[in-house]
């Protein structure tokens, strides 16, 4: 019998991989029925031929048992962020769950890793007996090291440890650990262990904003003990302090919120970093702290400084539709223009700047920075900005305007010479109102008097007073009371010598105290037709009680002038001379509407697709310096006068705009529906060309050992730009490679 047990045991060692085609073997019968009239030879021949090809496709295997002794490994961590709680956990499991035994290897480990027979002592003691381990810190590389140098042979490692490696890098041993087949089992109490640290886990921010932009930063803390830990919690910003806390943690975790304004950097750094107030309680320093950077999208600023409050909005609102970060001051609150790209004076006076603001300006922009001036008279009179920095920005030099044509005056007095004047010395207060009238006016006006009782009386003819200035004082004397009144007959003598003359400004002063005579429509015809056709004005002052004063009043109201009632005499001058102070001043000539030309070859406004420019209603006359671009002219008297006028100055470029950007002079450009383009032209020629950060997120990973720095970028850059690193507190510096659109990559020297 033993003989053949080899062969049983061969056959139970046989097993089949694809049992499934055994069940062919059914159908053998078949065969026999199908081939039963041949030979029984042929038969069993084929028979067999059937079978065996049966057990092929069934794929037979023989499979053999071998025993091998897999050797179990114990390794005991017991630095110092080990609790004496979980020391005693682990001290338990071992005497009653997972056992070593004695053909087992324990390995207890800190910095270093130390096979060891007496380690429940050094479970059950503490710190005493493992100095030679280092327990200051935690070393998983060395353990698995010193696991990996054994024999070859199958090992299971039961691993006791919290996980916190301070030395060393356990997953440079991964690949080595894969090959070898050592199987590691974790070992860790059903709860969390208790352990002396307190750690800043996670520092949430967005990934980009706006500059000026709040966010929220979320700091989430946990305290890995069984008792509070107080602290001081501190947040900041690109290295400065933003925010300090004080913090008392209950074990478990926590979350605080602090809101952040986004700076105008580029990219923003913020940090948060606990600092309990006894560091026994927290055993792993490292971790107290946690990073999180910010990609910012700044804008330009536009400085936008005005002659008084309130003006400018229309600029203002045009601007920050351009997505500028506008801000709008007067002069006398201007800010330094450091850190604004273009700077704006809108008609200003120049005394309203502080002093050592011009100087300012002009050096901001000659280092690269744009300036533009517009306005009326406060900005480009002759000698709004003489002498100044300011001057030398402008691409225009103000013209001085034409002297104004000096304008003559011609006064004809028409004075009451009845004889109710003789009452209260009536008429020597007339006389002497004429006097004073005569010294008021210059040597070029004109002066005459008409007496008048039933019928007009010349006393002195309209003439030049540097003419009769010397005999003025005695041809009024001719002037004597008597007879009735009638005053029709004088105003048509003084308007017959007015409309003679070539005066620019004609008035007709009538001084009496009593009826006047003939018909009121009479004289409202007269005074309209002197007002209207002959631009004479009429005014009158009654004198009494008796005087005539519905009619004065009416022949002043139609004819343009003043009227006054005295029933003192002695005020008689005072009130003729007020009354040729208050002349009404001949209406200002309206100002022309004017059309704008665009200049072809103009840089500032190529591809601007507006050509046909509003009117304007004014502009401030100015001379283009040499060397400056005209862009929009107003063609004027066989020249084209600057509207806008540009130039670079230094590494900056300035604008000037001849008009303001109230009503005055752009009334018809408010509504304009180029308007806005036309702006975006100007400002964005003078702001400064500086390539932006786009929005991007840097990752750093370790690929096959090797630590690696990469960079998205979330929107489009320029082909050519190029990105650098550097790394705090070292000397690593160098450029990222660009490995497709939008990912950059490069090794990192640490």
């Amino acid at each position: 019998m033993s003989a053949y047990l080899p062969d049983i045991q061969l056959i139970n060692a046989i097993q089949f991989s694809r049992p499934e085609f055994l069940w062919l073997l059914a159908a053998l019968p078949v065969l026999w029925f199908r081939f039963h009239v041949r030979r029984l030879v042929v038969i069993l021949g084929r028979t067999l031929i059937a079978a065996l090809l049966i057990l092929a496709l069934a794929d037979p295997q023989t499979v053999s048992k071998q025993t091998v002794h897999e050797e179990r490994l114990f390794a005991f961590d017991l630095s110092r962020s080990i609790a004496p709680s979980m020391r005693r956990w682990m001290d338990r499991y071992a005497q009653s769950e997972l056992t070593p035994g004695a053909n087992d290897r324990v390995f207890l480990f800190g910095a270093e890793a130390v096979q060891r027979d007496n380690w429940r002592e050094a479970l059950e003691s503490g710190s005493e007996k493992t100095s030679d381990i280092g327990p200051q810190k935690t070393n998983l590389e060395k353990l698995l090291s010193a696991s990996l140098s054994l024999p070859p042979r199958p090992r299971s490692l039961f691993l006791f440890t919290d996980g916190w490696e301070t030395e060393g890098s356990v997953e440079r041993l991964l690949p080595l650990i894969a090959g070898s087949g050592l199987k590691i089992f974790p070992i860790l109490p059903a709860e969390p262990p208790k352990i002396a640290n307190v750690a800043v886990t996670k520092l949430l921010a967005p990934s980009h904003g706006d500059s000026a932009e709040s966010i929220n930063l979320k700091v989430s803390l946990e305290n890995y003990s069984d008792r509070d830990v107080d602290g001081t919690l501190v947040l900041e910003r690109n290295g400065k302090t933003l925010k300090t806390d004080r913090a008392k943690l209950k074990p478990g975790s926590h979350l605080f919120t602090y809101p952040a304004t986004l700076p105008d950097d580029a990219v923003v750094s913020y940090r948060a970093t606990f600092t309990p107030s006894r560091p026994e309680l927290d055993n792993y320093a490292p971790d107290n702290h946690a990073v999180a950077s910010v990609t910012v999208r700044t804008r330009a600023k536009v400085l936008l400084l005005n002659g008084r409050a309130g003006t400018g909005r229309y600029l203002e609102e045009i601007l920050k539709r351009q997505g500028f970060e506008i801000t709008s001051r007067t002069a006398e609150s201007a800010p330094p223009p450091a850190g604004f790209g273009v700077v704006v004076f809108n008609n200003v006076e120049r005394d309203k700047f502080p002093p050592g603001y011009f100087t300012a300006v002009e050096k901001h922009v000659a280092a690269g920075n744009g300036f533009l001036m517009l306005g009326n008279e406060a900005s480009f009179s002759p000698g709004a900005y003489r002498g100044t920095p300011v001057e030398s920005l402008l691409p225009v030099d103000p013209k001085e305007p034409p002297k104004p044509e000096e304008k003559s005056r011609a006064v004809v007095l028409v004075i009451d010479k009845s004889g109710s004047m003789r009452e209260d010395n009536r008429i020597l207060y007339a006389q002497e109102a004429a006097k004073a009238v005569a010294r008021q006016l210059n040597d070029n006006d004109f002066v005459g008097v008409v007496g008048f009782d039933i019928s007009p009386f010349v006393v002195i003819p309209l003439s030049p007073v540097g003419s009769v200035r010397r005999s003025f004082d005695s041809d009024i004397q001719r002037l004597r009371p008597g007879g009735r009144t009638y005053l029709l007959p004088a105003i048509n003598e003084a308007k017959r010598q007015l409309q003679r003359q070539d005066a620019a400004r004609k008035h007709v002063i009538i001084l009496s105290d009593g009826e006047t005579g003939g018909s009121g429509g009479d004289y409202i015809d007269l005074a309209n037709v002197m007002r209207t056709e002959l631009k004479i004005t009429v005014s009158a002052v009654a004198i009494g009680a008796e005087a005539n004063l519905p009619l004065m009043k009416r022949i002043t109201q139609y004819g343009g002038g003043f009227f006054h009632h005295t029933f003192d005499p002695t005020s008689v001058p005072r009130i003729v001379l007020q009354q040729l102070q208050e002349t009404p001043q001949s209406e200002a000539p309206k100002e022309r509407e004017l059309v704008p030309v665009q200049e072809p070859r103009s840089e500032i406004f190529a591809g601007f697709a507006q050509r046909n420019y509003p009117r304007v209603l004014g502009y401030m006359d100015t001379e283009l310096k040499r060397g400056a671009n005209l862009d929009v002219a107003i063609p004027r008297d066989q020249r084209r006068a600057p509207l806008l006028a540009s130039w670079r100055y230094g590494r900056g470029k300035s604008v000037a705009l001849t008009m303001d950007m109230e009503s005055r002079f752009s009334r018809n450009w408010i509504p304009w529906n180029g308007l806005q383009g036309f702006w975006d032209k100007i400002i964005g020629w003078l702001r400064p060309q500086v390539e932006s950060i786009p929005l991007h997120e840097a990752r750093v990973s370790l690929v096959n050992m090797r630590p690696l720095l990469d960079l998205y970028l979330y929107e489009e850059a320029s082909a050519d730009s190029q990105f650098s690193f550097s790394i705090a507190g070292k000397n690593g510096k160098g450029m990222l490679k660009k490995l497709a659109p939008g990912h950059f990559q490069t090794d990192l020297p640490i």
